[in-house]
């Protein structure tokens, strides 16, 4: 069965800042190496843990789980009090794109929210693409820009197709979960 629904995809883009929070990144992406290659991504990826030995992963988490969080702002207790979720990173890591790299169709379930954040790109580069969303009867892709953070909903499926462009694709990725969720 097939449903239609409002999906979120939060995308803002970091302005104060973002020149040095990118080359922290690179480097720590750089010095992190290379992670497991069990993974759709078919291009260099970190470890999973970088929010937990980068301060600019952690920092860049924050963010994301700050987007997030606007999106429950009606929510209320039975008494009427409103709350306030607790949410963590639970993985972060870092991909780099050349020509020819992609990521397969996939989702982050259980997660509650994932997010990529665009440290180096041009319009050329390949987009994230949703092929379960559509937009105007066409399907939702994402153009990276530089500084550019995209917030949606773990379940939801996601791509990146092949990269064509001589230069290199750099992001963020990373998924958030409920503070007492046990991974």
């Amino acid at each position: 069965m097939k449903a239609n629904q409002e999906v979120i995809i939060a995308t803002e883009t970091i302005d104060e800042g973002r020149e040095a929070l990118n080359q922290h990144l690179i480097k720590d992406i750089m010095d992190a190496g290379h992670g497991s290659k069990l993974t759709l991504a078919s291009c260099f990826r970190t470890r999973w843990n970088m929010h937990e030995t980068s301060q600019a992963f952690a920092l860049l988490g924050s963010g994301a789980i700050d987007i997030a969080k606007r999106f429950y702002t009606q929510e209320y207790d039975e008494d009427g009090n409103h709350r306030d979720y607790n949410l963590r990173v639970s993985e972060s890591w870092g991909l780099i794109y050349k020509k020819g790299d992609k990521t397969g169709m996939h989702h982050h379930f259980p997660s509650l929210w994932s997010y990529v954040y665009c440290v180096r790109a041009s319009s050329e580069c390949s987009p994230l693409v949703f092929p379960t969303v559509f937009s105007n009867e066409e399907v939702h892709s994402v153009k990276p820009e530089e500084g550019q953070i995209i917030v949606f909903p773990g379940y939801l499926y996601h791509e990146v197709p092949e990269q064509t462009c001589d230069h290199e694709r750099i992001m963020v990725a990373g998924n958030i979960m409920w503070d007492d969720w046990k991974d």
